[in-house]
């Protein structure tokens, strides 16, 4: 499977999740979605870039993967930073849409990345 393909996946079963769990929670939506979108985005660019390093230069991707989480860590602090400050919601459904996305995203990532050494 490509790095295309895995994106469109991902992006499609979170799209899905969240709709099946806005549907039922509909005053919680916003929280979910915002839980949802930035470790999608994230995740999808990461995988993309780890998949173009993998091809150019197989020895270089344990570097870009410790470098990327590192920068990762970096813009979900800037996020949860802006989003508490300057959004007005329930910050539970946000923070347990964000838990459950971030690991759910990064155990897909994992597995694309076995799935790419193999």
């Amino acid at each position: 499977m490509s790095a295309i393909q895995f994106s469109i996946f991902i992006g499609v079963f979170c799209i899905g999740t969240w709709g099946l769990i806005a549907g039922g929670m509909m005053q919680y939506a916003k929280e979910i979605f915002l839980g949802m979108i930035a470790p999608l985005i994230i995740g999808v660019i990461s995988i993309v870039y780890l998949s173009i390093v993998h091809k150019n230069s197989p020895e270089k991707v344990t570097s870009v993967i410790v470098k990327s989480f590192a920068g990762k860590m970096v813009f979900y602090a800037v996020y949860f930073v802006y989003i508490f400050a300057f959004y007005t919601f329930n910050p539970m459904p946000f923070i347990l849409s964000f838990v459950g996305y971030f690991i759910t995203l990064h155990i897909g990532e994992a597995l694309f990345l076995r799935s790419i050494f193999n």
